[in-house]
């Protein structure tokens, strides 16, 4: 069971097909809303939590003169969440939020998101944050009056798309094309 759950958050290495006709689909501000969630939280409670907690163990009147845990922990979430999706989004092309609801960040032509490219849109998300009374103002106004696109995907030249779901018969079909290929390869070798 956990499987099944863990599948739905797990990039692979094998990039999926992206759904290019879903540039500018309104939909996915939304999603990707809900991804950004989905990874502020795992970047939260599975990775500075457990940082915070040596570093105040280890550094307590140090971390209490900075103005306590919470104040650490503010100004440490977004640059370990901004360099998250940068190694998530160059290597696979989406975070694990991304894969739980179905988006690829990919470039404007549909190819791979490049490693400049990732840091470029990572980067810019502290613009994105201004002001910083209503956090992602900016990347929401820019989003609604573009084609659904933040600061850092206009600068990159990227695009958050769908992900295109193959057809279980096609899956299927492939398959059985892979294992017989992987069969010959075994009968040539012996």
């Amino acid at each position: 069971m956990i499987d099944s759950i863990l599948d739905r958050f797990q990039p692979t290495k094998k990039r999926p097909t992206p759904a290019m006709d879903t540039v500018g689909d309104r939909g996915i501000i939304g999603q990707r809303g809900a991804a950004a969630a989905i990874d502020l939280v795992i970047c939260y409670f599975l990775i500075e939590t457990p940082i915070l907690y040596v570093v105040d163990f280890l550094f307590r009147t140090r971390v209490d003169q900075l103005g306590g845990v919470v104040l650490v922990s503010v100004l440490l979430l977004f640059p370990l969440y901004i360099t998250y999706s940068f190694g998530f989004e160059w290597r696979y092309g989406r975070t694990p939020g991304k894969v739980n609801r179905g988006l690829v960040v990919t470039m404007e032509d549909g190819s791979h998101c490049t490693g400049r490219a990732s840091a470029v849109r990572n980067i810019l998300r502290y613009i994105d944050l201004l002001p910083v009374v209503l956090p992602y103002a900016v990347g929401v106004a820019a989003a609604v009056v573009t084609d659904g696109r933040r600061t850092g995907d206009l600068a990159a030249d990227t695009v958050v798309v769908r992900t295109r779901v193959e057809d279980p018969a096609d899956q299927a079909a492939r398959a059985d094309l892979e294992t017989d290929a992987a069969a010959r390869r075994d009968s040539q070798s012996s």
